[in-house]
């Protein structure tokens, strides 16, 4: 499933529960990715319906542009923020952060949204 499926809250939501999955079953790594591109997914979905999407831009440049974006708020900013930032050779993140947490920040503002607008 991607978000360019019939139902992208749908396709968000299962990339948020595969991230957990494999969370659970030892591979953070995926999670990770999982955590991004959901993230990633309903950024994109957001800003193409305020007119301002760029199709073909990966999740990771979504999170990249929202992390610098400063008519967001600085939490939205800093969740973005994290879920980019590179695991060190421990495979640790350099900060204190919950990469699921982030996503979910950024998944539940993004989807919604448009009810402000």
């Amino acid at each position: 499933m991607s978000a360019d499926s019939i139902d992208p809250v749908a396709a968000i939501t299962a990339e948020l529960h595969m991230a957990v999955t494999a969370r659970f079953g030892g591979n953070e790594g995926k999670a990770r990715v999982c955590a991004r591109r959901a993230a990633g997914w309903a950024i994109r979905g957001w800003r193409e319906r305020q007119g301002i999407g760029q199709r073909g831009q990966s999740a990771h440049r979504h999170l990249q542009g929202t992390a610098l974006d400063r008519s967001l708020p600085a939490h939205i900013r800093a969740a973005a923020a994290h879920l980019i930032l590179r695991i060190g050779e421990d495979h640790e993140l350099p900060v204190d952060a919950d990469v699921l947490d982030d996503a979910r920040v950024l998944v539940n503002f993004f989807l919604v949204s448009d009810d402000d607008c």
